[in-house]
């Protein structure tokens, strides 16, 4: 029963992190003329306090012991993170926006790939019909924006979702330790490398604002479900049930901006949206659990 419970606790974060995670896009465009370095730097501020509020909530006056025991895995994970916000900072910024979020969504790929050959995980046939069938979906979404001249932006690009797999998978398989330290560190050292990188300060109060309330509600949010619903589902299922980005990513920015998405978006999101579900729904009531 507690294996099932954590299993619907799982599930409903990794769910929830797509649904926080896919305001991204609609967020970005909403910034008039802040870089993609102060969008990056600045949004961890708040990115940090959230994972720090939730450390103290949890830990009270055992947040020293918390940081000590994630442990040389739990460095490795602030590497990752921060390496992850870095590749998409300078991916994003030599490559189309369909090329990265196409590129992005490989992330199950990855991390069945992880789970096989780290965790030792055995793919189940319909996790691999699921992750196939959304990849196809994915393809359809961003098929008419691809751009193949882009070659160095996607090498980058691609940093994203091998590091989100590890991410994954490392969490997974120390499902005993909570990484929320580890979330709070990497957004600590993305705030330095920041400092570095950005060339003029200066930014708008309303873009202030708008990266701020980004770092808390959008990434803050997003990545504190993905470390806690990710240490209850395998890799290659939570890369998976986060595939919700994609899809709503689309509809957000036509709802707040007027960006109407084509057809063949439509199209292609409810292909990655039947997969998803498919194989939501038949983790609890199907036979195959993995």
């Amino acid at each position: 029963m507690t294996k099932l419970n954590n299993e619907i606790l799982g599930t409903l974060c990794l769910l929830a992190a797509g649904f926080f995670l896919s305001f991204g896009g609609l967020l970005i465009k909403l910034v008039d003329g802040a870089s993609t370095m102060q969008i990056t730097s600045y949004r961890s501020i708040t990115f940090s306090l959230v994972a720090l509020i939730y450390i103290l909530i949890t830990f009270k006056k055992q947040t020293p012991q918390a940081f000590i025991k994630i442990g040389p895995s739990g460095l490795l994970l602030v590497l990752i993170l921060t390496l992850s916000n870095i590749f998409f900072v300078f991916g994003m910024s030599n490559t189309s926006v369909a090329n990265a979020v196409f590129i992005m969504s490989t992330g199950p790929l990855w991390a069945a790939v992880a789970s096989y050959f780290y965790l030792k995980k055995i793919i189940g046939t319909k996790t691999i019909i699921a992750i196939l069938g959304s990849m196809f979906g994915i393809m359809i979404m961003f098929s008419q924006g691809l751009d193949s001249s882009r070659g160095l932006g996607n090498m980058i690009i691609l940093g994203v979702p091998i590091c989100f797999a590890a991410q994954l998978t490392i969490i997974n398989k120390k499902s005993n330790i909570d990484f929320m330290p580890s979330t709070f560190l990497a957004g600590v050292l993305i705030i330095v490398i920041g400092l570095f990188f950005i060339e003029e300060h200066t930014i708008s109060s309303r873009d202030l604002f708008i990266v701020l309330f980004m770092g808390a509600f959008q990434v803050g949010l997003g990545f504190l479900l993905i470390t806690v619903g990710s240490r209850y589902i395998p890799p290659h299922r939570a890369a998976l049930y986060v595939l919700l980005e994609p899809i709503l990513a689309p509809i957000w920015a036509w709802i707040g901006i007027g960006e109407k998405p084509p057809i063949i978006e439509l199209v292609g999101g409810l292909i990655v949206f039947s997969f998803v579900a498919w194989r939501l729904v038949d983790q609890f009531i199907g036979k195959e659990k993995i």
